[in-house]
């Protein structure tokens, strides 16, 4: 007998049922389990070069603001290759503006080698996405997105950059928990309204 048919059973989840997706629309996602969700993106703070004095500031502002919270919050914490979309950009403008052929040269071995360490999984970036939800009931669409915009407001009084992601970027969120090397352009070629 297969592992999985002894783990499972019969029962087999599709894509959608194991991600818990019913809809998204604009910035607002939909469970099967009746939720409603709204994530924000939380930039990424630099702790490794900031003094202790500096690290407990930044602690004490982020617990000064949120200490008034008292709904639940989910923290997701991933790490996923970095997009080098920027600095290929900037890399090949200077390959171009390059007069010589061996600077022109070493800058596309570099360019190459970023893009393989990028695709292998090799450099990656720390995302920090928090998740504010609540039960589908009557304006939970306002009375999320008002929460949203004060949990962001209080993130920026504490220093702390972030932003609520669309619709695109929780798509590009839920990718990568299926194929974490699909790139970032290719998003709209899996998660696509065209063929509704």
């Amino acid at each position: 007998m297969n592992i999985l048919e002894k783990i499972f059973g019969n029962n087999t989840l599709s894509c959608d049922e194991e991600l818990n997706i019913l809809d998204i629309e604009d910035d607002i996602f939909y469970s099967l389990d009746n939720k409603a969700s709204i994530y924000i993106k939380v930039e990424p703070i630099p702790f490794e070069y900031l003094s202790s004095n500096e690290k407990s500031i930044v602690v004490k502002r982020l617990t000064r603001e949120l200490a008034g919270e008292r709904d639940a919050i989910k923290i997701i914490t991933m790490s996923l290759p970095i997009s080098t979309v920027e600095v290929d950009k900037y890399l090949d403008e200077k390959r171009n503006s390059a007069k010589n052929s061996f600077k022109r040269s070493m800058l596309l071995k570099q360019i190459d080698d970023i893009n393989k360490l990028s695709y292998r999984g090799e450099m990656i970036e720390k995302q920090v996405i928090i998740q504010l939800f609540q039960s589908s009931v009557d304006n939970v669409n306002e009375k999320l997105e008002k929460r949203a915009k004060e949990f962001v407001i209080k993130l920026q009084n504490a220093g702390i950059t972030s932003h609520i992601l669309n619709k695109r970027e929780i798509l590009q969120l839920f990718n990568s928990f299926l194929n974490m090397k699909l790139k970032e352009e290719h998003i709209n070629d899996v998660w696509s309204d065209d063929d509704e």
